[in-house]
Protein backbone atom coordinates (compact mmCIF):
# COMPACT_ATOMS: atom_id res chain seq x y z
CA UNK A 1 0.00 0.00 0.00
CA UNK A 2 1.24 3.40 -1.34
CA UNK A 3 2.06 6.15 1.68
CA UNK A 4 -0.97 8.20 -0.15
CA UNK A 5 -3.50 5.08 -0.28
CA UNK A 6 -2.91 4.49 3.30
CA UNK A 7 -3.29 8.04 4.31
CA UNK A 8 -6.63 7.95 2.46
CA UNK A 9 -7.15 4.95 4.31
CA UNK A 10 -6.37 6.63 7.61
CA UNK A 11 -8.46 9.72 7.34
CA UNK A 12 -11.72 7.16 6.27
CA UNK A 13 -11.20 5.39 9.36
CA UNK A 14 -10.65 8.29 11.28
CA UNK A 15 -13.94 10.18 9.97
CA UNK A 16 -15.73 6.78 10.78
CA UNK A 17 -15.11 6.80 13.96
CA UNK A 18 -16.34 9.80 14.34
CA UNK A 19 -19.91 8.88 13.42
CA UNK A 20 -22.35 7.16 15.54
CA UNK A 21 -24.65 5.08 14.24
CA UNK A 22 -27.03 5.54 17.24
CA UNK A 23 -30.26 7.11 15.78
CA UNK A 24 -32.11 9.18 18.12
CA UNK A 25 -36.16 8.65 16.99
CA UNK A 26 -38.21 11.67 17.08
CA UNK A 27 -41.62 11.40 16.62
CA UNK A 28 -43.75 13.81 14.87
CA UNK A 29 -45.22 16.68 16.57
CA UNK A 30 -48.61 16.20 17.38
CA UNK A 31 -50.94 19.36 17.16
CA UNK A 32 -54.06 19.06 19.18
CA UNK A 33 -57.08 21.44 18.61
CA UNK A 34 -56.76 24.23 21.16
CA UNK A 35 -60.06 25.32 22.61
CA UNK A 36 -60.17 28.94 23.55
CA UNK A 37 -62.84 31.27 25.48
CA UNK A 38 -64.10 34.33 24.11
CA UNK A 39 -66.05 36.25 26.91
CA UNK A 40 -67.50 39.49 27.64
CA UNK A 41 -70.71 41.46 27.08
CA UNK A 42 -72.27 44.35 24.57
CA UNK A 43 -75.33 46.62 24.44
CA UNK A 44 -78.39 46.49 22.59
CA UNK A 45 -77.02 47.85 18.98
CA UNK A 46 -73.78 46.69 19.88
CA UNK A 47 -71.21 43.43 19.35
CA UNK A 48 -68.19 42.10 19.83
CA UNK A 49 -65.24 40.36 18.33
CA UNK A 50 -61.87 38.51 18.72
CA UNK A 51 -59.14 37.29 16.21
CA UNK A 52 -58.26 34.23 16.97
CA UNK A 53 -54.91 31.87 14.65
CA UNK A 54 -55.17 28.68 13.12
CA UNK A 55 -51.61 27.59 13.38
CA UNK A 56 -52.25 24.75 10.87
CA UNK A 57 -55.06 24.17 7.88
CA UNK A 58 -58.12 21.62 9.94
CA UNK A 59 -61.27 22.77 11.44
CA UNK A 60 -62.76 25.64 13.61
CA UNK A 61 -65.95 25.06 15.54
CA UNK A 62 -67.22 28.32 16.91
CA UNK A 63 -70.05 27.44 20.04
CA UNK A 64 -72.02 30.60 21.24
CA UNK A 65 -72.35 28.56 25.07
CA UNK A 66 -73.61 31.22 26.94
CA UNK A 67 -75.89 34.43 26.25
CA UNK A 68 -77.34 36.36 29.09
CA UNK A 69 -79.29 36.45 31.66
CA UNK A 70 -81.95 36.25 29.94
CA UNK A 71 -83.37 32.86 28.23
CA UNK A 72 -84.40 32.47 24.30
CA UNK A 73 -81.71 35.30 23.20
CA UNK A 74 -80.97 35.06 19.46
CA UNK A 75 -78.24 36.93 18.07
CA UNK A 76 -76.11 37.13 14.89
CA UNK A 77 -72.71 34.87 15.28
CA UNK A 78 -70.32 34.94 12.27
CA UNK A 79 -66.75 33.57 11.50
CA UNK A 80 -64.37 35.98 9.43
CA UNK A 81 -60.98 37.85 8.23
CA UNK A 82 -59.77 40.80 10.69
CA UNK A 83 -59.38 43.92 8.63
CA UNK A 84 -56.20 44.90 7.73
CA UNK A 85 -56.54 48.22 9.18
CA UNK A 86 -57.72 46.81 12.79
CA UNK A 87 -61.01 48.21 12.24
CA UNK A 88 -63.06 44.83 12.11
CA UNK A 89 -64.10 41.65 10.92
CA UNK A 90 -64.97 41.29 7.42
CA UNK A 91 -67.32 38.23 7.82
CA UNK A 92 -67.56 35.35 5.41
CA UNK A 93 -69.94 33.53 6.93
CA UNK A 94 -72.91 34.57 9.52
CA UNK A 95 -75.88 32.80 11.41
CA UNK A 96 -78.32 34.05 13.86
CA UNK A 97 -77.52 32.03 17.08
CA UNK A 98 -78.47 31.21 21.11
CA UNK A 99 -76.68 29.62 23.09
CA UNK A 100 -75.77 25.81 23.10
CA UNK A 101 -73.93 23.19 23.58
CA UNK A 102 -73.22 22.28 20.06
CA UNK A 103 -71.47 24.65 17.80
CA UNK A 104 -73.60 26.51 15.38
CA UNK A 105 -70.48 26.86 13.18
CA UNK A 106 -67.72 24.39 11.48
CA UNK A 107 -65.66 25.72 9.07
CA UNK A 108 -62.91 24.53 7.30
CA UNK A 109 -59.24 27.05 7.25
CA UNK A 110 -56.05 27.26 6.29
CA UNK A 111 -53.36 28.21 8.66
CA UNK A 112 -53.96 32.17 9.21
CA UNK A 113 -55.88 34.70 11.11
CA UNK A 114 -59.51 34.60 11.54
CA UNK A 115 -62.12 36.25 13.65
CA UNK A 116 -65.08 35.74 15.23
CA UNK A 117 -67.68 38.48 15.80
CA UNK A 118 -71.52 38.77 17.51
CA UNK A 119 -73.83 41.41 17.20
CA UNK A 120 -77.23 42.62 18.22
CA UNK A 121 -80.35 41.75 15.68
CA UNK A 122 -82.27 44.51 16.87
CA UNK A 123 -83.45 42.51 19.42
CA UNK A 124 -81.92 43.46 22.81
CA UNK A 125 -83.36 45.10 25.47
CA UNK A 126 -80.64 45.21 27.91
CA UNK A 127 -76.71 44.79 28.18
CA UNK A 128 -76.15 40.50 27.83
CA UNK A 129 -72.96 38.62 28.89
CA UNK A 130 -71.85 35.74 26.30
CA UNK A 131 -69.48 33.39 26.20
CA UNK A 132 -68.23 31.67 22.66
CA UNK A 133 -65.88 28.62 22.55
CA UNK A 134 -63.71 28.03 19.82
CA UNK A 135 -61.95 25.39 19.14
CA UNK A 136 -59.32 25.48 16.25
CA UNK A 137 -56.11 23.60 14.61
Amino acid sequence: MTVHARGLLFVALLAAAGCDDATTATSPTVTSPVTELFSGQFVPGGSAARAFTAASAGTVSITLSQLGPQTGLVVGLGIGIPQSNGSGCLMTQIMEAGASTSPQLTVQVDAGTYCVRLHDLGTLTSQVAFTVTIVRP
